[in-house]
Parts: C-alpha cells; sequence; structure tokens
C-alpha cells in the first residue's frame, strides 16, 4: 500500500472519530453541530493535499475540541510554569501519570536524596498534592501566557497597518526554564499574526515603545485543546491576544 494511500486512511480514521468524539468535547453552551462545516471544509481535499504538512495540521486541528470566546478574560488561569505544563499534559493525555519521574522534576527533596526509603516516603506525601494539581488542570483548561520583552512586535507595516508579532506562528512553541521537558503550541496562531492599528496616534505610540526598546507585555489567552505525547506539548487554540505598557494599558487587542 503506498504511503499517501496510508495516510488517507489514518485522515479518514481520525475524522470518523472526531465524529464519535465531537459531541462530548464540546464547550457548554456551544451546539455540537457548529463544528462540523469547519471540519469538513479543513478536510484535504486529495492526495496531493495529504501530501502537504499544512494541509494535515489544518486537517488535524479543525477536530479538537473549541473553545469558547464568551469565556470571560478573569475565567483564565495563569500559566507562568513548566510544571503546570506538565500537569496540564497528564490532565489532557489521560495517561497515567509517572509519580516517579513527576516528583523528581516537581520536588528538589525527593530529587536529591539518595535515601531509597525517604523517597519512597517523599512519593507517598506527593501524589495526592500531584493528583490535585492534575484534577486542576483538566477543570481549567482556559490558560493565559503572558510575556515581556522589548523585541515583541515588528516595526509598523504602513501599506497593511499592522504589527507583526515575532513568536506568532504554528510551527513555534514555548516553554519555562523551570521545567522545559513540557512545552506549549499554537493550532491557530496564524489568526492572531498580527496586530491591526488604523490610529495613528496609538500606532505612533506603539512604534515610541519599539523604537526606544522600551518593554511591552503581550497576554495570549488561549484554550488548552489536546496533548500530543510525541513531544510532551500541549496544543493551544488562541482565543484572544492583548498589548499591553508596562503600566497595565492595553494598547491593542484581537
Amino acid at each position: 500500500m503506498k504511503k499517501t494511500t496510508i495516510l488517507a486512511v489514518q485522515i479518514a480514521l481520525a475524522f470518523s472519530l472526531a465524529a464519535c468524539s465531537k459531541k462530548d468535547e464540546a464547550p457548554a453552551g456551544t451546539p455540537a453541530a457548529s463544528a462540523t462545516p469547519a471540519a469538513a471544509s479543513a478536510t484535504p481535499a486529495s492526495l496531493a493535499d495529504l501530501q502537504n504538512p499544512d494541509a494535515v495540521n489544518k486537517a488535524v486541528a479543525a477536530t479538537l475540541p473549541k473553545g469558547d470566546p464568551a469565556t470571560p478574560l478573569n475565567a483564565y488561569r495563569k500559566i507562568d510554569s513548566g510544571h503546570q505544563v506538565m500537569f496540564m499534559y497528564y490532565a489532557l493525555s489521560n495517561m497515567p501519570a509517572p509519580y516517579d519521574e513527576i516528583a523528581k522534576t516537581y520536588s528538589d527533596e525527593y530529587r536529591r536524596t539518595s535515601d531509597s526509603f525517604k523517597q519512597r516516603d517523599i512519593l507517598k506525601a506527593l501524589q495526592p498534592r500531584i493528583d490535585g494539581e492534575i484534577a486542576g488542570a483538566k477543570n481549567g483548561r482556559y490558560v493565559v501566557v503572558d510575556q515581556q520583552d522589548s523585541r515583541l512586535l515588528q516595526r509598523y507595516d504602513f501599506e497593511k497597518k499592522s504589527f507583526a508579532l515575532n513568536d506568532f506562528s504554528d510551527d513555534r512553541y514555548t516553554f519555562f526554564n523551570d521545567n522545559s521537558q513540557y512545552t506549549l503550541a499554537t493550532t491557530n496562531a496564524a489568526d492572531f499574526s498580527a496586530f491591526k492599528v488604523t490610529d495613528e496616534a496609538r500606532a505612533r505610540e506603539i512604534e515610541g515603545y519599539l523604537s526606544s526598546y522600551k518593554p511591552l507585555r503581550l497576554e495570549t489567552y488561549a484554550y488548552a485543546q489536546d496533548a500530543d505525547p510525541s513531544n510532551r506539548r500541549i496544543k493551544l487554540q488562541v482565543m484572544k491576544v492583548r498589548l499591553l505598557d508596562a503600566r497595565g494599558t492595553v494598547l491593542a487587542e484581537m
């Protein structure tokens, strides 16, 4: 059987499985049928499409559960640690938690001791906390990631009247230094690749920050859709992005 034929069968199977589970995974208040047209339109149209990684990725992304755009911003929980990403990964992957491996990353005391009895006692004490963190992550899939830098944006594009975001593309991923084994990636970053700023005064203000290398803040609000076991990565659907100055004033959003 040719490789393209095998891939076609895999994609067809993925869509048949997604159709069975879409109703259960749809967020509250979202009609189950609303996801069907999006999934259908993203389905690769030919075997040639199946050889295009972008087409395949879009088709797979269309099968994932979607966040509710009406979710208030104060319902999003802040993600600022790789440990949080780790707990989210096991919450969404539904795989048994490897307590020993998690403890080595999560607990300095467990990692530093060579006494097997002490390790056993520490691990026993940590298990309820680990279980609680995973359960909390499963019920807290709306997250916000905060970045602060002077190089978040490209300079103003007068033709497009927009500021492009440097790190927004579907092939980029985010990690935290305290636990870099688990990462975050987006499935729709291309939809949020630039801030459209048509007001000249506001565009001048943002350009002023960039030209003087003053730090700006970028808040990315997202819904955790799935866990990718091939690279321990959480797939995020971006819901909203806000640009703020150092005082917390919103300069642009989309």
